[in-house]
This record gives C-alpha cells, sequence and structure tokens, in this order.
C-alpha cells in the first residue's frame, strides 16, 4: 500500500501532479488539500476528489488505500489502450452504476466509488481516467449535458463509464436524447472538460443533493470547497458568507467576503464589501 495522503509521503503512480512536491505539514486541512490540488498543473483529479470526499463526509476517508487501489488497477491495464481499461474495470473488476440508488452521496465520494465500485457517471468517469493515466493511456472527461462521458485519443470514440462501454458520437448523441429533450443536441458537447470544471460539476452535483438528501453534505461544506477553486465568481462568495452566517458565524462570513472583494476589486468588489457589511451589521 502507498504511504498514506495525510502524512504528505504519497510518492506512488497516484501523484498526478508530478514536480510539485507533498506539503510538509501532515495536518494540512482538506479544504487546503483541495485548492493546492485544484490550483496545480496538472490538476491530480484523484487526489483532489479524495478532498471533497475527506471534507464532505462524515467519517474517516482513508486516502491512501484509494489511491493504492488506483495503483493496481493502474498497473493491471493489460495494454495502453481505451478498450483495456474499459475491460479491466468494467468487465473484470465490477466497477457500474449505482443504479437503485442514484442519489447517494456515497456516489460522489471517490474513495467509497473505488471500494463499493459503484457509483454515477463523473465519479466513474474520474475512475477510468485516473486509471488509464496510472496504465500510460491519456482519457480525458466529456461534459455532456445530462451525462458524463470520457473521452479517448480518437475524437469519434467515448466511454460511457455508467454503462461500461465504448461509445461512437452517435451513441453519444443518442445518450443526449435520453437525457435532455429541451434541447438539441450539439458537437460542442463532446468537447474536453478541463479538470477544474470536472471538479466543478462534482460540487454541483453534491449542492443539488444538499437540497433532496438528508444525509448529503451541509451547503457550507460545498460552498467552502466551490469558492477555493480557482475561478470562482463572486456570487459563490456571497453564498457562502450566507451559509456561515445561517451558522452563527457572521463574522467569519463577513471577513471571508471582504478578502474576496480584494481579490476581485471593481463593481464585483463593492458587491462582495456591501454583503459584508450586512453581515457586519448583525454582530451590533
Amino acid at each position: 500500500m502507498a504511504p498514506g495522503a495525510a502524512t504528505g509521503t504519497v510518492t506512488s503512480m497516484s501523484d498526478g501532479d508530478a514536480g510539485v512536491p507533498d506539503p510538509p505539514d501532515g495536518h494540512r486541512s482538506p479544504v487546503d488539500a483541495f485548492a493546492r490540488w485544484a490550483a496545480s498543473e496538472p490538476v491530480p483529479l484523484d487526489r483532489a476528489a479524495l478532498a471533497i470526499a475527506s471534507h464532505c463526509r462524515a467519517g474517516p476517508v482513508d486516502e491512501a488505500a484509494a489511491l493504492a487501489e488506483l495503483d493496481r488497477l493502474g498497473a493491471a491495464v493489460r495494454k495502453p489502450t481505451p478498450d483495456a481499461v474499459v475491460d479491466l474495470l468494467f468487465s473484470q473488476e465490477g466497477f457500474g452504476p449505482n443504479r437503485g440508488r442514484f442519489a447517494d452521496p456515497a456516489n460522489s465520494y471517490l474513495d467509497l466509488v473505488v471500494s463499493r465500485r459503484l457509483g454515477i457517471p463523473i465519479t466513474l468517469a474520474v475512475v477510468a481516467i485516473e486509471v488509464a493515466r496510472r496504465g500510460g493511456v491519456v482519457l480525458h472527461g466529456v461534459g455532456m449535458p445530462g451525462h458524463f462521458l470520457v473521452g479517448t485519443p480518437d475524437p469519434e470514440v467515448f466511454i460511457d463509464a455508467f454503462d461500461g462501454c465504448i461509445i461512437d458520437r452517435a451513441g453519444a448523441a443518442a445518450i443526449f436524447a435520453r437525457f435532455e429533450s429541451r434541447q438539441a443536441f450539439d458537437d460542442s458537447f463532446l468537447q474536453p472538460t478541463p479538470p477544474e470544471a470536472i471538479l466543478l460539476r462534482m460540487l454541483n452535483n453534491l449542492r443539488t443533493l444538499h437540497l433532496r438528501q438528508p444525509d448529503a453534505p451541509s451547503m457550507l461544506a460545498v460552498l467552502e470547497l466551490l469558492t477555493r477553486l480557482p475561478d470562482c465568481p463572486p456570487e459563490e462568495f456571497i453564498r457562502l458568507g450566507q451559509a456561515l452566517s445561517a451558522v452563527g458565524r457572521p463574522d467569519e462570513g463577513a471577513r471571508r467576503l471582504e478578502s474576496a472583494a480584494a481579490k476581485f476589486g471593481g463593481a464585483a468588489a463593492d458587491q462582495l464589501n456591501g454583503a459584508a457589511l450586512r453581515l457586519w451589521a448583525q454582530l451590533n
């Protein structure tokens, strides 16, 4: 098993951020770890997704075990092709969709997806991308509306990780038609999705679950991560301030808003500072 991620000493194939040393402080918070991974180049999806799980889920997250299992799977890819990755994960290892409990928050936590072999399209896609990377296969996310896919080096070939199969462009369009009846399919939906956008989509899934599931992560937990993404818009900081105020921490919310205002400047700064003043007023 690879050394524990919590100690900052992981040196296995899981180091997607090659050349970026782990922090010396083994007590880095999951939020700070997420911010670091999200700002890395390239973004290590495995590490960032595990930080999401660690922050949003009550209970311990064994990051080292998840990384070690991804390493094992990567080493088991018999040859560096998308077909070999699909065969390994979905035929031999039994990864698949959690159709019976699609809205289970566990489907959004990478460590549980790896251990349970169950997930939703985006987390199964992350598993495929990370295992493929370890096996010498370059895959990427494809954030098609309604159903997340995996892209391959061939622009006409995709992986539907939810159903564990290889599809072509026509197959992707057919999947889109099943889930999105309000708009026409467009080839632009099949463009590569950068890792930061994958993380954003994962967090937005958790935000949606918060409104529906009693065991979903708190909105505050999700917003604490969203606002650490490099291109987070000012509106999310205002939501974070409101969420902090709702749990009796308006002063912390005001400080976070003022810090964001200093970063944005201009009209956004005025909006953020105004929201901060309203929170400070709650303390008078």
